[in-house]
């Protein structure tokens, strides 16, 4: 056999070494992390796969809280939480649009919403 049959083997066998591994799974399968953020009174995250958002409501002070979110293709989407101090609110799930980004916000009457910090992939946070 010569060698450039082997190596196209080698180069064959690798790559099918890696694509069953699940390097690159941010491209099939969500944002390639947890994404998390937090404020006082709010918080919002999305677990890998990133499908859904969840947004939960943390403190007994009549405020609705919300989440602010970026999936894949579509960019500024808001998920509301006005149920309570508790509660927790999801979005719709969808694998191919993941979750991209996650804020935590307080919505307060009168007054600039207070948010805590963005989490997106790849930030370090």
């Amino acid at each position: 056999m010569s060698i450039s049959k082997n190596v196209g083997k080698i180069l064959v066998g690798g790559v099918a070494v890696v694509a069953l591994s699940g390097v690159g799974s941010a491209y099939a399968g969500g944002a390639g992390e947890d994404l998390y953020s937090t404020t006082t009174g709010a918080s919002t995250w999305s677990d890998e796969p990133n499908s859904s958002v969840a947004v939960r409501d943390k403190a007994v002070d009549g405020d609705a809280v919300y989440s602010l979110y970026d999936r894949r293709y579509n960019t500024g989407k808001r998920l509301d939480n006005s149920s309570g101090e508790g509660t927790t609110v999801y979005s719709t799930g969808d694998f191919t649009n993941y979750i991209s980004k996650v804020t935590a916000c307080v919505n307060l009457n009168n007054k600039p919403d207070r948010c805590g910090p963005d989490d997106r992939p790849g930030d370090g946070r």
